[in-house]
């Protein structure tokens, strides 16, 4: 399965998920591109615009995040500010056993990054 992203401006897009969470590019077009998650799996960011993309879906997102597990978060936030990404929240523990930072990503995507710091916590399990 693979996900995609459409964004007004693929190579922020693509800069965000290469350069700071390590995404190969395996194929790249002008409207198009693929990439491969370090852990496995696949997303792919497409122009928004593109005439593969039905006129009514050419919207911003609106109810979705995209989770990238990483080993250090901390490490990402000092390169996510080199790189002046959009970050909505820096760094935080929360309850459920991770330290997360928020990104809002040129497609609109929110992108959460995220370390496992403990166990996760039995309440937020099903």
């Amino acid at each position: 399965m693979m996900s995609n992203l459409f964004t007004d401006d693929l190579d922020a897009t693509r800069r965000l998920f290469e350069e700071l969470l390590g995404f190969q590019v395996e194929f790249e077009a002008d409207w198009f591109v693929r990439m491969k998650a370090p852990a496995g799996g696949q997303l792919g960011v497409m122009a928004r615009t593109s005439e593969f993309i039905p006129k009514g879906h050419q919207k911003l997102p609106q109810g979705v995040m995209i989770t990238v597990v990483v080993d250090d978060v901390e490490s990402l936030f000092a390169v996510a500010k080199e790189m002046q990404l959009n970050i909505l929240e820096p760094p935080r523990d929360l309850p459920y056993g991770q330290r997360r930072m928020l990104l809002l990503d040129a497609s609109g995507a929110l992108v959460d990054v995220s370390s496992p710091t403990a166990p996760v916590d039995s309440r937020y399990t099903s």
